[in-house]
């Protein structure tokens, strides 16, 4: 089976992103199939991109996945102009790098931006093959609930748009089941199957050694709580500088914030003024090296802004990897994340960006900190039966490959 891989940010653990399209592609390559994907180069480290071939679209292999990059540029700190312009240049060179993949079987396109939908349709049409489509984060109801888009005629040409592309599509992939229903109220009678995000069990484990984490940002002795992942308005990090301001008098709870971001200037500069001592700001990392530092936490956290849709559709990347490498888990939501990991007594959740109760949970940590290693390993044990990443790349191969024997 050659399938065609659309998907704008793929990048791999040489990259400080997440590696969803790299996980499922090399796992279906390994057991026989062709994946082409077609991507841009934003999230492509230069150790790729200087041995490709190519100006435009660059071309390379990645552990045996095919890679056409377009060099198309795009990064967090653009304006939506600058964004529009973006998304508007790969939806074009995609679609006509599209049409000439050779021997396609079927095409698999993974939204954000909704865009690459565009030449997702393009291929479907001209290649005469079934396309799946997959919804990380649904556009246009989740920019819309947070205020990004206002105005009211582009609002219904996106939602217009996104039936479209759901009722052109043999079948759907959400990435949480909260997001499978609000899809299945447009998608007619289409089918939406759930396939979660999820951490390679592998990479992500118990028993590395964090040490040498500790000691480079003097965590040693601290019950540290620490976010990894995108400093922007969705992720609002600032609830957890107001949750470190009413601990700060707790000398040994340390926050531990890594990653980047439009909002992480106006974070440190948050801190500074609060003359907070009891919250770290790190730059990004490799996602090959998240591991020793999620070593080093006693507790990952996963936070998200005051924002219902995000609430019902969350999947985020950092929950995976927290219970993959056996840490209690703490959010500032609610949902189906957090019924799932305080049934398991494997972490605690709260009323969404409730502060006083994110704190309370916190105290309780702290005060029961010999529970952790029973927290730590029913948070592996949810990882192993949920969420293996080996086990969902086939179920959403075995779920291509029937949309592939019915053409």
């Amino acid at each position: 089976m050659h399938i065609l891989y659309i998907y704008q940010y793929f990048g791999t653990p040489l990259a400080c992103c997440g590696t969803r399209s790299y996980g499922l592609a090399r796992r279906w390559v390994a057991k026989g199939h062709k994946v082409t994907i077609l991507t841009s180069t934003v999230r492509l480290a230069d150790t790729y991109l200087s041995a490709a071939k190519g100006r435009f679209v660059k071309r390379m292999q990645i552990d045996g996945i095919d890679v056409l990059a377009l060099n198309v540029y795009y990064n967090q700190q653009m304006g939506v102009l600058r964004r529009c312009w973006s998304f508007l240049a790969f939806l074009l060179l995609a679609s006509v790098v599209a049409l000439f993949v050779p021997k396609v079987d079927i095409i698999y396109a993974s939204s954000t931006p909704l865009t690459v939908g565009v030449p997702a349709l393009v291929a479907k049409w001209f290649k005469r093959r079934k396309l799946v489509f997959e919804v990380r984060d649904q556009w246009p109801e989740s920019p819309i609930e947070i205020g990004i888009i206002r105005n009211r005629f582009l609002i219904k040409f996106l939602i217009w748009f996104e039936k479209t592309i759901y009722r052109q599509s043999a079948a759907i992939v959400a990435v949480s089941s909260g997001m499978a229903e609000d899809i299945k109220l447009l998608a007619g009678e289409k089918p939406v199957h759930v396939i979660p995000n999820c951490a390679d069990l592998d990479m992500f484990k118990p028993g590395i050694d964090g040490k040498a984490f500790c000691e480079k940002y003097g965590l040693a002795g601290k019950l540290v709580f620490l976010h990894a992942g995108s400093m922007g308005i969705i992720n609002d990090l600032d609830f957890v500088i107001r949750a470190a301001e009413k601990v700060k008098d707790h000398n040994d709870i340390v926050f531990v914030t890594i990653g980047k971001g439009n909002h992480k200037l106006f974070l440190q500069e948050r801190v500074k003024k609060l003359g907070l001592t009891n919250v770290m700001i790190l730059p990004p990392m490799l996602k090959q090296e998240l591991p020793a530092a999620l070593a080093a936490a006693d507790v990952v956290m996963a936070i998200i802004g005051k924002y219902p849709i995000i609430e019902r559709h969350a999947s985020l990347n950092k929950f995976y990897e927290g219970i993959s490498c056996g840490k209690p888990i703490l959010l500032n939501y609610s949902g189906w994340q957090r019924e799932l990991i305080e049934k398991a007594d494997a972490g605690l959740g709260c009323r969404l960006c409730d502060v006083d109760e994110f704190v309370n949970n916190v105290l309780y940590i702290s005060q029961h900190r010999e529970h952790l290693p029973v927290m730590g390993r029913n948070a592996r044990s949810l990882a192993e039966e949920f969420f293996d990443r080996g086990k969902l790349a086939d179920h959403l191969e075995n779920i291509l490959q029937g949309m592939v024997k019915k053409a």
